[in-house]
């Protein structure tokens, strides 16, 4: 049998279960809460940190119900194996979901619902449309981003507080170009995976070099829309520092393809950047 490295197995397990997804968004949050000047609600970081991690395990599961024996990746794989632990698990983390809406001020339900209904039209699109369907109009990608960059953005506008957001809302679009790249930079990693579990990707649509395109292009928009809000003075330069060093990383991952390919590496700094902030918080 093969030996793995500790070092690997922290790596597989961080991936497997979505930890730096849970983690990033609460750290996100927090961050954007910062830029925004908000007083940031500390159960509504919980609660995303928690559904985000919730809709990502139970897609991963569904993936890997949905494929069985024919799972390539070893998320996929895992879920399936170990599905009635992780069925208990989604369970328990959806009582303390409900738990934490006791607390929620009122002023958050109707942006909650409206998660809630993308996040089900995702799994609608993503599960019951066939895909013939689904490949005449395939947006996953900028859908994924865009809802990922509503739920730990303008979730920070809602707070107490708040001075800055309704006079600026590049960082929103900073953020949902940093998703984007980095959703499509997982596509790319993901071409054979998904070809031979038959998921439509937008790498299924375009040629690597495209992909490459594709990315480079987000990262150069995100980066372009920071030093324009820096040289008005909308955003502080520490926290532009914090988005400059998340799409450093995005793009290394994407110049140096061949590498991070190895060992899943490029998920794991992918998920990494948006922990980024947690750092950095307390310089801000």
């Amino acid at each position: 049998m093969e030996s793995i490295s500790p070092y690997s197995q922290f790596i597989r397990f961080v991936n497997t279960y979505s930890i730096w997804v849970a983690l990033g968004s609460f750290s996100t949050y927090l961050f954007f809460c910062k830029i925004f000047s908000s007083s940031p609600n500390y159960i509504i970081a919980l609660g995303l940190a928690l559904g985000v991690w919730f809709i990502y395990t139970l897609d991963h599961l569904l993936d890997g119900i949905q494929l069985k024996d024919g799972a390539v990746t070893i998320r996929h794989r895992v879920h399936f194996n170990h599905r009635m632990h992780i069925k208990r698990l989604l369970i328990v983390v959806a009582l303390i979901l409900m738990a934490l809406g006791y607390w929620v001020p009122a002023g958050y339900y109707s942006f909650i619902a409206l998660l809630a209904a993308l996040t089900l039209f995702h799994f609608v699109i993503n599960y019951l449309v066939p895909q013939r369907v689904k490949r005449l109009l395939f947006l996953k990608e900028v859908f994924i981003a865009f809802v990922v960059s509503i739920g730990l953005a303008t979730s920070a506008t809602m707070g107490d507080g708040m001075t800055n957001a309704s006079e600026n809302t590049i960082p929103f679009w900073i953020l949902l170009f940093i998703n984007l790249g980095n959703i499509i930079l997982f596509s790319y990693f993901d071409r054979e995976a998904d070809h031979r579990s038959k998921t439509l990707s937008i790498a299924g649509l375009y040629s690597d070099k495209t992909l490459k395109r594709i990315i480079y292009l987000c990262l150069l928009v995100s980066i372009s829309l920071g030093i324009w809000d820096v040289f008005n003075e909308k955003i502080a330069l520490r926290s532009f520092s914090i988005f400059l060093l998340m799409q450093i990383t995005l793009l290394v991952i994407a110049v140096f393809s061949e590498k991070f390919k190895t060992n899943d590496l490029y998920r794991f700094w992918g998920d990494l950047i948006y922990v980024y902030p947690l750092f950095a918080l307390p310089f801000l």
